[in-house]
């Protein structure tokens, strides 16, 4: 037993190879043993730091896209003359909307073809962040049914075209992003 804690040099002498054999084989797995849950740790550890990393590219593309979208609203708002037929339609939810599928297609080729450092971390900053900010599918649907509230054909004819122009967005973005990459 004087091999198990460090005497595996006074043991050695009166053994055989065999027992030298075993006596490194023992020693090995007592190492291995050791030094696990530093390993177990340094990769919770590491794990850890990943996910706080991802949280913080997701919470940063979040920020910049709720900007951007927001803009997008204020520049619609600025551009449709009062008294129009598009005044009463939200054209800053169908613009964010449209750009932001046609966008998601695009990149979503981009990271399933591209191979870099960080990809994954990129991937959740552009599309679960930036995008996720960007697009506004629940204030398209409360926006919805709030004009169909108002005006029922005006309110089905956006849900609908929107639905559909988003879907030929993303469409078109894939097509295009499959070219591209």
């Amino acid at each position: 037993m004087a091999f198990l804690f460090g005497g595996v040099r006074a043991a050695l002498p009166a053994c055989g190879v065999r027992a030298l054999a075993e006596a490194r084989c023992v020693r090995t797995a007592w190492d291995e043993a050791k030094r696990r849950p530093r390993d177990a740790a340094s990769e919770m550890e590491r794990r850890g730091s990943t996910v706080l990393l991802n949280l913080l590219a997701v919470a940063l593309g979040g920020a910049i896209g709720a900007s951007f979208r927001y803009l997008v609203g204020l520049l619609a708002s600025a551009a449709i003359p009062a008294g129009t037929v598009f005044a009463s339609v939200p054209v800053g939810t169908l613009c964010a909307n449209v750009v932001g599928c046609f966008v998601i297609g695009l990149l979503s080729c981009f990271f399933s073809s591209a191979d870099f450092a960080g990809r994954d971390t990129w991937r959740l900053f552009a599309i679960t962040g930036v995008l996720g900010g960007f697009t506004t599918f629940s204030t398209f649907s409360l926006e919805s049914i709030t004009l169909f509230g108002e005006n029922p054909a005006a309110g089905g004819a956006y849900a609908v075209g929107t639905l559909a122009v988003c879907l030929v967005a993303a469409f078109l973005g894939r097509a295009l992003g499959r070219i591209a990459w």
